[in-house]
């Protein structure tokens, strides 16, 4: 498992070289994007960055696929469904040792 900062440094760098491809300038992706040039450079060179930035950025290169696992929930209908999922849960099974004294 990655640590937080091993995905922003991957995420920084699969945002770079998407940028690279698709032959943008840093300065152009900024202002496509409407981030400002040194939070770019400093998502890219020092791993920070606010989400809303990041959103932005990868919007502007059309990455939003790559966001999509982000948003994922899980919705309950009803009470019901609540209900039903707590009492589905398997319990461990008590076993009971006799004292033999």
């Amino acid at each position: 498992m990655k640590t937080p900062f091993e995905i922003i440094e991957a995420l920084a760098e699969t945002v770079e070289s998407t940028r690279k491809k698709k032959k943008l300038r840093q300065k152009d992706l900024c202002k496509n994007s409407d981030v400002s040039l040194s939070s770019y450079q400093k998502f890219i060179y020092e791993k920070r960055i606010n989400i809303t930035s990041l959103i932005k950025i990868m919007y502007a290169l059309n990455m939003m696929k790559n966001l999509e696992g982000l948003i994922h929930y899980e919705e309950m209908a009803t009470i019901d469904d609540i209900r039903d999922r707590q009492n589905n849960k398997k319990l461990p099974k008590r076993i009971r040792v006799k004292n033999e004294s």
